[in-house]
């Protein structure tokens, strides 16, 4: 994808935006900018790629270990860590388990709010981050499709912007609730559907050395998908949180001078979906 092919469409959802919403005063606005952009799209900046280069998720958080806990303007980590740590809070008494903790950020918050917390990832690398940041926690090494920990050993279970690198989320799904103990609460978060299946948002990082910027891999998960693998695992919904782009979000996202087009085309858009879940308690 091209970046005006891009700008294009952000201008097309910003026109449909406008125009569901009878804001028919700044029509014309965007209809000429999207017009400057056709016009100019085989000219730099508009004939410059977006897509970048791609790494799985093992290679990608191997070379982002080390820089992903310096980027205090990620928009996704700050729309989703109030949402879920305030559901956190809520968890029945007894251990938490962080599954995919990454660098521990979730662990850290669990462990100072005075919890016993076990995290599990698949990078040692991340681990070895998390291990530096939170000394105290009992840290394995792990996949979400076989965590290595006992059925029903935990009142509360947080998985936090990983389930989106799945394909297929069920049987991720299916071992988070495995572990989990009836009456216990599980706390998913991941980027929200629209973001990723319609506006290619992606988990970017920069590699060493030349500063190449560099996506890990992401699948758009529908609602539809979420509840038929919580039903599946035996799990009840109990609530279902969508944070929403601010204005000065909106426009922050905003390239090469299109901040009024991205503020009518983004604002109110949800970018991270948050779940909470239970297990429901043995009625025998």
């Amino acid at each position: 994808m091209k970046q005006g092919h891009y700008l294009l469409g952000i201008e097309g959802l910003a026109l449909l935006r406008a125009g569901s919403s009878r804001r028919s005063e700044s029509l014309d606005e965007r209809v000429t900018e999207a017009a400057g952009i056709a016009a100019r799209i085989g000219e730099p900046p508009f004939s410059d790629l977006r897509e970048l280069p791609s790494r799985d998720t093992g290679a990608g958080y191997a070379a982002w270990a080390e820089s992903y806990d310096d980027q205090p303007d990620n928009d996704t980590i700050a729309a989703e860590e109030p949402v879920v740590r305030a559901l956190l809070d809520d968890v029945p008494p007894g251990p938490v388990l962080d599954a995919a903790c990454g660098t521990g950020r979730h662990t850290a918050y669990l462990s100072t709010a005075g919890r016993k917390v076990t995290g599990v990832d698949a990078s040692p690398e991340m681990l070895a981050r998390a291990r530096e940041r939170v000394p105290g926690a009992e840290l394995i090494e792990g996949d979400l499709t076989a965590l290595p920990v006992a059925d029903a050993s935990f009142a509360g279970v947080v998985c936090a912007l990983a389930l989106a690198h799945l394909p297929d989320m069920r049987p991720a799904i299916a071992e988070l609730a495995r572990v989990l103990r009836p009456g216990g609460r599980l706390v998913i978060s991941n980027p929200h559907p629209l973001a990723t299946g319609l506006l290619s948002w992606r988990a970017v990082y920069v590699e060493a050395g030349e500063g190449q910027r560099v996506t890990i891999q992401e699948y758009a998960h529908m609602h539809s998908d979420y509840v038929g693998g919580f039903a599946a695992a035996g799990l009840t919904v109990r609530r279902l949180v969508e944070p929403q782009l601010s204005a000065a979000e909106a426009r922050e996202r905003a390239k090469h001078g299109y901040e009024d087009a991205f503020e009518q085309a983004l604002t109110g858009l949800p970018a991270v979906i948050v779940w909470e879940v239970e297990r429901q308690a043995s009625t025998g």
